[in-house]
């Protein structure tokens, strides 16, 4: 209903489907022993029409796999807990790589705490693990959001801050990502910025899978969904280094070169990663709430009434481009590092390079490849002309989340 035929939303009956078509491959080029696999996930959204839960069982005997519906309590491999946190880990790709399962699964425990994805039952087989990681990114290269922005909203527990990004023009989400993912990340950066002695990159998607797991950030994302709707793509990740002293970028808003009054939607914005803790010595970025409603610049002279941005490490401040802004001053020693995740509404182009990786693309979930513009819905053009079927799907896709972000906002 919701996704592109090369596309699957998790745990719907094509899904499975897929899953069971996979194994019926794979299981027995790799002479994997019967076996059988059974998922139990609470809520999941309405439209997918499962009930109170997504249950399915996969049955392997050896030469073919098939999947229904139902939870298995004695399958040689369970697992159980809560829609959109299974969803979360569903999308991680590049389960075989050292320590990638272990973080995907810390990142949704860091959200969503251990109940809401947990393994009641593991296979002892080491050729089914192999074989059942293998289709965990076979899957997670196909697997789309939830498209549900109310439902998934809730179950982030976001409500609150597309309300506040609505009325203030900006929100924190509080370690939205894991203090050791943080450091990673921190380590990744000056790693990038060093050969350039530069305390500033743009591209920065290109210099590490950091970056790229980064920037799909689901709890992010769901926030750009509600302020830019769906199809936006990335316009910049940028990264910025800072020392002791003043700040040096004035107040402003985001919007180069766009006429004012600055239209009543939103754009563009910007997710601001704290890399480490932000306090108001640490030189944080300050906002003016609502300032956004004003629809211009400041003006010189104007005053800079704003507040600062304290969070802890691991979070990320999201505001719409249209917020007045500027760099405090960082009283603490040392350097401060930020990671910047800049998008732009559909219908605006990105500013990264035109040329995607292809292994880049490999490795994770289709939505990224849908930001970069690889899987655009506005910008396929043949000599036939759009590509009417992506711009179809965009439609409704954008019209059901429209009215679950007007269910957000009314509720």
């Amino acid at each position: 209903m919701y996704t592109l035929p090369h596309q699957l939303e998790f745990a719907s009956d094509d899904w499975i489907a897929e899953a069971a078509s996979y194994i019926t491959k794979a299981g027995p080029q790799k002479g994997v022993r019967a076996f059988t696999l059974s998922e139990r996930w609470n809520n999941p959204p309405p439209h997918l029409e499962l009930g109170d839960s997504a249950e399915w069982t996969l049955t392997f005997d050896g030469e073919k796999a098939e999947a229904t519906r139902g939870f298995q309590l004695d399958a040689d491999q369970t697992s159980e807990g809560e829609y959109q946190a299974a969803l979360m880990f569903a999308q991680a790709v590049g389960m075989l790589a050292p320590g990638r399962l272990d973080a995907a699964v810390a990142g949704v425990h860091q959200w969503f705490g251990v109940e809401a994805l947990r393994s009641v039952r593991d296979s002892n087989d080491p050729g089914v693990t192999n074989l059942l990681l293998h289709l965990h990114d076979h899957m997670g290269r196909r697997t789309v959001e939830n498209p549900d922005l109310e439902h998934r909203a809730a179950a982030q527990g976001l409500y609150r801050h597309i309300r506040e990004m609505e009325e203030n023009g900006y929100t924190v989400i509080e370690n939205a990502i894991t203090p050791e993912f943080a450091d990673e990340l921190r380590e990744a950066t000056l790693r990038a910025l060093l050969p350039h002695q530069s305390v500033s990159m743009q591209w920065m998607l290109y210099h590490g899978i950091e970056f790229e797991q980064l920037v799909m950030n689901p709890q992010l994302m769901t926030l750009i969904d509600a302020s830019l709707g769906r199809g936006a793509v990335v316009a910049s990740i940028s990264s910025i280094k800072r020392g002791p002293g003043k700040g040096f970028i004035p107040m402003h808003a985001d919007y180069s070169q766009v006429p004012e009054p600055f239209p009543e939607f939103s754009l563009t914005g910007v997710g601001v990663w704290a890399l480490e803790d932000w306090t108001v010595a640490s030189g944080p970025t300050w906002l003016v709430p609502g300032s956004h409603l004003k629809r211009r610049q400041p003006r010189p002279g104007e005053k800079m009434e704003g507040i600062p941005i304290e969070m802890p490490k691991g979070s990320v401040v999201y505001f719409q481009h249209g917020v007045w802004h500027w760099q405090g001053d960082r009283e603490e020693a040392g350097d401060r590092v930020t990671i910047h995740s800049h998008f732009n509404r559909g219908i605006l182009r990105s500013l990264e390079p035109k040329k995607v990786d292809v292994q880049m693309l490999h490795r994770n979930p289709p939505r990224l490849g849908e930001a970069l513009g690889e899987d655009d819905w506005f910008d396929k053009m043949t000599a036939d002309g759009r590509d009417h079927l992506r711009m179809a799907h965009m439609a409704t896709l954008n019209r059901f989340n429209d009215e679950q972000k007007a269910a957000i906002l009314a509720g």
